[in-house]
């Protein structure tokens, strides 16, 4: 029976970042992990969608090379050699994990983990004893009645990062985030794509305004939109599947693929399955705290199974809150300021409030905003599609949210993220030089358009 001041179940990028900073705040650490270090982030999820989106997008460039003075002939996509770079980027991710733990002297235990009782994670059938535990332990594709994944015609997410063809039609039902950028891949690379979303817009979580503009853009690129749409069933053939739906574009639509993507479950059975009395939330989810602590004394739990964020960067910053506040300190998880990306094509990135919801909570909202047809880099990229919107208290001008929707546009997010950290306002950011030319300059654009005086906007009637 070996001791640990933390125990952390489960290495993605919360637990192994849990891990880490618990190292390095002194406490003696182990990681216990059954399938792949990086967890569903980086073997599933992140890093292998946005090695394909980066060749995608790539491929999209060279078949307009000529456009950038470029004079390119017989351009294909090999899927075996982008899956094999794929696998790669996921091995060189990976060890540099493992080199990680080792490096900050954790203990690394290969298996599932179970907890007996408060205090005890057994593993390999091996007790371990911890003064405190985190539970990081992800979540999956759910699945429905009538569409349950098969690998062949209905395929879930880890399938379709691991198809060795571009089929010709594919229907992706459910357009968050995995369900758009599959769709944004797989127009890329020339299938036929029928997007299916039952609210009123693609990426329900985002802004409505961004979101229905890159809904335009996809359906100029030629794919089938289909929003306040749902499926009502399907029906397998040989080698094809037909869909029905029903709502605002009823009908049926037969493609070779289906790929479900309508979210996400917990990975929450070790508690379910254990002696420990907690009551799971409706996907599963883990009750925790602002201070990642479950009703247990000693028990934390972060990322995907508390069924909050499900972003990889969200999991990470509440392990370093689990991981400071079981070795010694005290820290609380801020949500307000938490940035996210769709990494479709354009990017759709956001912090803070939309609109709808700054108006829902009270606040007199006014708004700044900026096309990228306006910002001089976008044009030399040959990316000139998408908008910067701002939201601001009209009465203090603090910045409430921001959006981008465009190139490069996960990148600049943390720019709105930090001014709102530090509680910044829209004068701030239009007072600020940008350099010039850049992407950035659409901020500053859409900060000087928030006071009625942006230079490369025409003016308002």
């Amino acid at each position: 029976m070996k001791q640990y001041d933390l125990v952390v179940i489960g290495a993605g990028p919360g637990g192994y970042v849990a891990a880490i900073r618990a190292a390095q705040r002194g406490a003696k650490t182990a990681v216990v992990e059954y399938r792949n270090l990086g967890g569903v982030c980086l073997n599933e999820g992140c890093i292998p969608t946005k090695t394909l989106i980066h060749t995608a997008e790539l491929y999209r460039k060279l078949q307009n090379a000529e456009e950038f003075g470029i004079e390119v002939s017989d351009v294909r996509v090999n899927i075996p050699k982008l899956l094999k770079r794929k696998e790669t980027v996921i091995g060189l991710n990976t060890g540099g994990i493992a080199a990680l733990l080792k490096a900050n002297g954790i203990d690394l235990y290969e298996g599932k983990a179970s907890l007996p009782a408060a205090g005890q994670v057994e593993v390999n059938g091996e007790i371990l004893t911890a003064k405190n535990t985190i539970i990081a332990t992800g979540g999956r594709p759910a699945q429905l009645p009538g569409l349950e994944f098969d690998g062949k015609l209905v395929i879930g997410s880890t399938d379709a990062l691991n198809l060795d063809r571009v089929p010709e039609s594919v229907v992706v039902i459910g357009a968050g985030a995995l369900g758009t950028e599959f769709s944004c891949i797989w127009n890329a690379f020339g299938s036929k794509v029928t997007l299916v979303e039952m609210m009123p817009t693609i990426l329900p979580r985002s802004d409505a305004e961004p979101a229905k503009l890159l809904e335009r853009i996809l359906k100029k690129k030629k794919v089938d939109v289909r929003t306040e749409t749902s499926v009502s069933k399907i029906e397998k053939k040989e080698s094809s599947v037909v869909v029905h739906l029903d709502g605002k574009k009823a009908g049926t639509v037969e493609a070779e693929l289906v790929l479900v993507a309508v979210g996400l479950q917990c990975n929450s059975e070790i508690v379910s399955e254990s002696p420990l009395k907690l009551e799971l939330g409706k996907r599963g989810g883990i009750p925790v705290n602002d201070r990642m602590e479950t009703p247990i004394p000693g028990i934390y739990a972060i990322g995907d199974v508390i069924d909050r964020t499900w972003l990889a960067h969200g999991a990470s910053a509440e392990g370093i809150v689990a991981a400071t506040n079981c070795s010694g300190g005290s820290a609380t998880m801020d949500y307000r300021v938490l940035p996210a990306c769709n990494f479709s094509s354009p990017e759709l990135a956001s912090v803070g409030l939309t609109e709808e919801e700054a108006e829902e909570q009270g606040y007199t909202v006014k708004t700044g905003r900026f096309l990228f047809a306006g910002n001089g880099r976008a044009h030399t990229i040959g990316s000139a599609e998408g908008m910067v919107k701002l939201i601001g208290d009209a009465s203090t001008d603090e910045i409430l949210g921001v959006h981008i929707l465009g190139p490069e546009a996960g990148e600049m997010i943390a720019i709105g993220a930090l001014a709102m950290r530090i509680e910044g306002t829209l004068e701030e950011i239009a007072s600020t030089v940008h350099t010039h030319p850049t992407l950035s300059e659409a901020l500053w654009e859409a900060a000087e358009d928030y006071y009625g005086r942006s230079i490369h906007s025409r003016p308002k009637k």
